[in-house]
């Protein structure tokens, strides 16, 4: 199979990215290329809200990316989903099966599929994750291969509003006339590329620290076990700095020069602020994001003790000095900043930080593990130039001539050129 080249989009609240990859026939991903831009009032806590303007600022980026692409010209694209509604509602079902039957893959589908057909009140089922398995009674990590009677699976049902997906579709289609070719569950996806099957099978804990939302994914015996968003981010931190009489765009600048979430005091003041005033600022928000995150384990029925492989952050919030050290004083548990880890992927230009691309790339990941589909035009046709060999010039033919001519045209050029007297004469002179 020849390689395809697909397409990322990732809207956030404070900036969209687009992202080019390239997928070879065994699914293993190089990111060729990465834009960004900054997107504000369009966006609220991950949910569209303007979908004109966004399509706007999106237009804007396929053109970035289109003119690293020329001559093609982007048809399709893949896109995630993420924002306040998305969560995880826990469900079970169950299948009685011939004595001795093995368990396969297409059983394990057949149950989420199964499951993808409820109906959650003012929620939308988006996808299926499995959480636990019991076979004829014994919970299994591995049912694949087993063989019962019985088997029962716990899930995750991921759900969203409605009009989370209906607006990415006016957007994607309407808006920007594209084929919308998937739509994967952003956190499922990062996940997938930076968590390791140690940490997930030990337990752990993966935090999105975004700008207007916090999501915890926790995870046990290698299964997704909860997921939540918290409707708070690091964007409440630079509005609380706004009352020190800063436009928001200098608090946020001034939050990543010398902010600091543990309020660590610094030398010297801005604009007449003093610093420790500043810090005060960031470090109760901080402290009040990290407490929301800390309640989601025991919202989870676990303990900290129970996710021993502790805590993966990443997102633009988790940049904030010192937060990272204070998640880890207050929960009790080691903290490291999530990066790209997955084998299966290469980043083609230096330029691309790992860590700072973990969103769009999961994306490009996503797609490429589920069959991905060619989001480019095709290349044009080179024609070969013709050679065109010019026509061979008539030879004219030798005129014919009579004898009688032939004695004219003697003696005209004898008359010419007379020819020379043996003596010194000239012979007609005689």
């Amino acid at each position: 199979m020849d390689e395809k080249h697909i397409i990322a989009l990732e809207i956030g609240s404070s900036k969209i990215k687009g992202a080019v990859g390239s997928v070879d026939s065994n699914g293993y991903v190089t990111v060729k290329a990465i834009e960004e831009m900054p997107l504000t009032d369009s966006v609220r806590h991950g949910q569209l809200s303007n979908v004109s303007m966004a399509a706007n600022a999106v237009r804007t980026l396929l053109l970035k990316i289109e003119n690293r692409l020329t001559p093609r010209k982007v048809e399709g694209i893949y896109t995630s989903i993420s924002g306040r509604s998305v969560a995880a509602i826990q469900r079970q079902t169950e299948r009685r099966l011939p004595a001795d039957t093995e368990v396969t893959d297409d059983i394990i589908e057949a149950l989420k599929r199964e499951m993808l057909g409820e109906r959650v009140s003012d929620r939308e089922v988006i996808d299926v994750v499995a959480r636990e398995f019991y076979v004829n009674g014994a919970k299994s990590d591995m049912p694949v291969g087993m063989y019962g009677s019985e088997i029962r699976m716990s899930g995750n049902l991921i759900v969203c509003r409605p009009q989370l997906r209906r607006n990415l579709k006016l957007l994607i289609e309407e808006k920007l006339g594209l084929e919308k070719r998937g739509c994967v569950v952003k956190h499922l996806a990062m996940g997938d590329i930076v968590l390791t099957s140690e940490e997930r099978q030990l337990g752990c804990m993966l935090v999105d620290f975004g700008a207007e939302t916090v999501t915890v994914s926790i995870y046990r015996h290698g299964y997704l076990q909860y997921l939540q968003t918290i409707p708070m981010g690091s964007r409440n931190i630079t509005r609380d700095l706004t009352r020190l009489n800063y436009v928001e765009e200098d608090a946020e600048a001034l939050k990543r020069q010398r902010g600091n979430a543990k309020g660590a005091p610094a030398e010297g003041s801005v604009d007449d602020v003093k610093m420790t005033e500043f810090n005060n600022y960031v470090s109760h928000r901080a402290a009040e994001i990290i407490a929301n995150i800390k309640e989601q384990i025991s919202y989870a029925g676990l303990t900290p003790a129970e996710l021993p492989a502790g805590i993966v952050i990443v997102g633009g919030g988790a940049r904030l000095a010192e937060f990272n050290t204070l998640l880890g004083d207050t929960t009790k548990m080691k903290v490291r900043m999530g990066s790209i880890i997955s084998p299966r992927i290469g980043i083609a230009d230096s330029r691309i930080s790992p860590a700072y691309s973990v969103d769009v790339v999961s994306i490009l990941y996503a797609a490429a593990q589920a069959g991905a589909q060619e989001c480019l035009s095709p290349e044009p046709v080179k024609e070969e130039p013709i050679e065109i060999i010019p026509e061979p010039e008539p030879v004219a033919e030798p005129e014919r001539q009579s004898g009688f001519s032939k004695a004219i045209n003697w003696l005209k050029r004898q008359i010419q050129e007379p020819p020379e007297d043996p003596d010194g004469g000239d012979l007609l002179d005689e």
